[in-house]
C-alpha cells in the first residue's frame, strides 16, 4: 500500500503530458467512431464477418434477429458482445503485455462499443442490400473494409488495437516469437469469415436446389472476404505511407558518373557499397539509392545514358524515413 501511494507521489503531471493525453483520447474516439460507424452501417446489416471480435459479433447477432428480435436487440447487440468478447483477452494482455498498449486497447473498444450502442438507440438508418445478388453487396463490403482499415492503421500507431486477434497475435508472439504471427491471425480471421456462410442458411427454402444453396452459403463468405481484404490493404497503406518507395542498386563500371548524375539531376543521395562476384572474383562498387516512384524512369534513363551495360535491379520500400523522405508518424 506504501509502496503504491509512492507511486502516486512519483506521478509528474505536466503541460505537455496533458496535452498528448487529451490529443491520444480525441484520437481513439475518432477513429472508435470511424470504426463504429463502417460496422454498423455497412457490416452487421449485410450480414458480413470480416474477421475478429466484431466478425464474431456480427455472426451472432444475425444468427439471433430472425428467431428473437428483441435479444438480438438487447442482450446480444453487437454494442454489447463485442466488448464482452474482449474481456477475457483485456486480463490476457494486461498480465502479459505491454501495460500502455492494454489500456489504450481498452480505452479504443470501449468507445468503438459506446459509439455502436448510440448509433443504435437513434436508430440511425443503415446500409442495407436486398438480395445476395444485389451490387450494393459489394458496395457494402467495400465500405466497411475501408473503414475497418482506416481505424486500424491509424490506430496502430497509437500503440493501441481493436482487441480481438491482434490481442492474440501479440500474446503468441511473446511466447514464441519464431511464430509467423501474421499468419495466425489471418487463420484466425478466415474462420470467422467462413463461419458466415451459416447466416446463407437462415430462412433457406432447400428445395430450391444445390445452386441456391451454394450461392446462399457462399455470398456472405465472400462479401466478408473482400471486406477484410479491402481493410488490410488500406491498413497497410496507411501505415506504410501513401508514397511508396523504389530502391535502385545498381553495378557499373562508371559508378562515380552515375552516382554524381543522381546527386545532381534528381537530388537524392546515394550510398557506395563494395561488392565482389562470386563468380568472376571481380570487385565493383555497388550504388545503392532511394526513390519515389514517379523517379523510376528518371533514374533509368541516367543508368543507361551513361552505362547502357548496367547491372540494376529493383525493389519496393516502406515506412523510408530520412532526409528526403518525411516521416507522418505519431510519437
Amino acid at each position: 500500500m506504501k509502496s503504491f501511494k509512492q507511486s502516486l507521489k512519483n506521478i509528474k503531471i505536466t503541460k505537455k503530458g496533458v496535452k498528448d493525453f487529451c490529443k491520444l483520447i480525441f484520437m481513439l474516439n475518432l477513429l472508435a467512431f470511424i470504426r463504429s460507424f463502417a460496422t454498423y452501417m455497412f457490416v452487421i446489416p449485410n450480414g458480413f464477418a470480416p474477421g475478429g471480435i466484431t466478425g464474431i459479433a456480427s455472426i451472432i447477432y444475425n444468427a439471433v434477429y430472425p428467431f428473437n428480435p428483441h435479444l438480438a436487440d438487447t442482450v446480444l447487440n453487437p454494442a454489447i458482445t463485442s466488448i464482452v468478447l474482449n474481456v477475457p483477452l483485456f486480463i490476457a494482455s494486461f498480465f502479459l503485455l505491454d501495460k500502455k498498449f492494454c489500456v489504450n486497447t481498452i480505452i479504443a473498444v470501449g468507445l468503438h462499443s459506446l459509439w455502436m450502442g448510440v448509433l443504435d438507440i437513434v436508430d440511425f438508418p443503415v446500409y442495407k442490400a436486398i438480395g445476395s445478388a444485389s451490387a450494393l453487396n459489394l458496395l457494402a463490403a467495400v465500405a466497411g473494409g475501408v473503414g475497418s482499415g482506416v481505424c486500424l492503421g491509424f490506430i496502430l500507431r497509437y500503440n493501441s488495437s481493436m482487441g480481438g486477434t491482434d490481442i492474440i497475435g501479440k500474446l503468441i508472439y511473446k511466447f514464441n516469437p519464431v511464430a509467423d504471427v501474421q499468419w495466425l491471425i489471418l487463420a484466425c480471421d478466415v474462420v470467422i469469415v467462413v463461419a458466415s456462410g451459416s447466416l446463407g442458411l437462415i430462412g433457406l427454402d432447400f428445395s430450391l436446389g444445390a445452386e441456391v444453396i451454394t450461392t446462399s452459403v457462399l455470398s456472405p463468405i465472400l462479401y466478408s472476404a473482400i471486406s477484410l481484404f479491402v481493410g488490410a490493404e488500406i491498413a497497410d497503406v496507411i501505415q506504410a505511407g501513401l508514397h511508396s518507395s523504389i530502391v535502385f542498386n545498381i553495378i557499373s563500371d562508371k559508378h562515380d558518373e552515375i552516382a554524381s548524375a543522381i546527386n545532381e539531376k534528381l537530388h537524392r543521395g546515394v550510398t557506395r557499397v563494395h561488392a565482389t562476384g562470386s563468380y568472376t572474383g571481380i570487385q565493383h562498387d555497388m550504388l545503392v539509392v532511394v526513390v519515389r516512384k514517379k523517379q523510376i524512369n528518371q533514374v533509368k534513363e541516367i543508368i543507361f545514358s551513361i552505362d547502357p551495360e548496367a547491372f540494376m535491379y529493383m525493389t519496393k520500400a516502406k515506412g523510408v524515413t530520412g532526409k528526403g523522405f518525411s516521416y507522418h508518424g505519431v510519437a
